[in-house]
């Protein structure tokens, strides 16, 4: 008996429904013509997920509801590790049916939540259910013992005589900012992960500076001028919502700039992503809401060698916005804002192509439409 329930109003009920692999080719695929030809691709989808040891994917978009012709078709394979998770992800057209295929791991719950956020609802606001298929939790067996080496193999093996588009259409537009006694080399790893999975990644680069600027007011107020004018010139020139990966100095610029903004702002942020943050502990996110930034993420490491000596607010009076955050968290709550603590970290150690792939890219895809979440809220 199917454990899928019935549609309502064309779509499922809001909620996660378990099913095996077997039933969600007989719910959605043995239908008719149109969706009978995407079973031989999905088998090899649950094939690929099945031999990464996946236990469960998470899909959502209209294929999962009653339309005839759906459109698009959104999966998400959750490994049991951040570590096997592909570089790559997926986004594909085949004859005007748009497929993605994106990853997070068990390993990190608070990415598998976001994306369980962006497959509930759609562009509408509209609370939908999703499907969870179970591959290792239930008896699917591998039909192709082939190895994939790139997911796209996976749709384009069975797809000789269609037309097959690889998306260009961006996730998003990605800014980086750099930390002191940085050349950010590190950008070297994220940039080709990022545009690889459909991000512009804009670096911001300000220059090789020293320490003695954090006792120096008129050259960090210039840097934060400097990237006020640059960061509105990037949104006029890009279409796409922008999030930021700041690290050390940069997470001060980027607090900085979204503390000079009032309610109006001219450039407001997706999902910013802090590592090594010398930002104050008490900064108040909940207060920027919406307006200002829709996701926080903050990366704690209390080994940080760097942030642990950041000076105390009243040794240096000049500016309240340093602080301790890299290594002690915000103590300020928010729904906005996701905080883990790592002690395998330390301040020069974390922007690295496993941390890029395996958790913030995850991180950033799942969080793409979360300013459409706060507009609404």
């Amino acid at each position: 008996m199917n454990s899928i329930p019935s549609f309502e109003e064309h779509y499922l009920p809001k909620g996660i429904h378990e099913c095996s692999g077997k039933e969600f080719i007989s719910r959605f695929c043995d239908v008719n013509e149109y969706r009978k030809e995407f079973e031989n691709p999905i088998i090899n989808i649950f094939d690929f997920a099945k031999e990464r040891d996946s236990k469960f994917l998470l899909v959502g978009g209209s294929f999962i509801s009653e339309k005839e012709k759906p459109s698009d078709f959104d999966i998400v394979i959750v490994f049991p590790k951040a570590e096997d998770i592909p570089r790559k992800t997926e986004r594909l057209l085949i004859d005007g049916n748009k497929i993605d295929i994106m990853f997070c791991s068990e390993d990190k719950p608070e990415i598998i939540d976001s994306f369980v956020s962006l497959l509930s609802s759609d562009l509408d606001n509209r609370e939908l259910g999703i499907v969870q298929v179970n591959i290792n939790q239930s008896k699917w067996e591998v039909q192709d013992t082939n190895d994939y080496d790139e997911t796209f193999e996976i749709v384009k093996r069975e797809y000789p005589h269609k037309q097959i588009i690889d998306l260009n259409e961006p996730q998003g537009i990605l800014v980086t900012i750099h930390g002191l006694l940085s050349n950010a080399s590190w950008n070297s790893d994220i940039v080709p992960i990022a545009s690889s999975q459909g991000w512009i990644v804009a670096p911001f680069y300000y220059g090789f500076e020293t320490p003695d600027i954090l006792v120096r007011e008129d050259k960090r107020k210039e840097i934060v001028e400097k990237f006020s004018e640059w960061i509105l010139n990037i949104q006029k020139t890009y279409n796409g919502r922008i999030s930021i990966i700041a690290h050390s100095f940069g997470t001060y610029v980027i607090a900085s700039y979204i503390n000079s903004l009032n309610d109006s702002a001219p450039v407001s942020f997706n999902t910013i992503i802090l590592t090594g943050s010398i930002v104050c502990i008490d900064f108040d996110w909940e207060s920027c809401r919406g307006n200002k930034v829709s996701r926080v993420r903050n990366e704690i490491a209390p080994n940080d060698q760097w942030v642990k000596w950041m000076p105390e607010n009243n040794w240096m009076p000049t500016d309240s916005l340093f602080g301790k955050s890299g290594t002690e968290g915000f103590s300020t709550e928010s729904e906005i804002l996701t905080q883990v603590t790592s002690t395998i970290f330390d301040h020069n150690n974390v922007i690295k192509k496993d941390v890029i792939s395996q958790i913030w890219m995850p991180y950033l895809n799942a969080n793409k439409n979360a300013y459409i979440k706060e507009e609404r809220r």
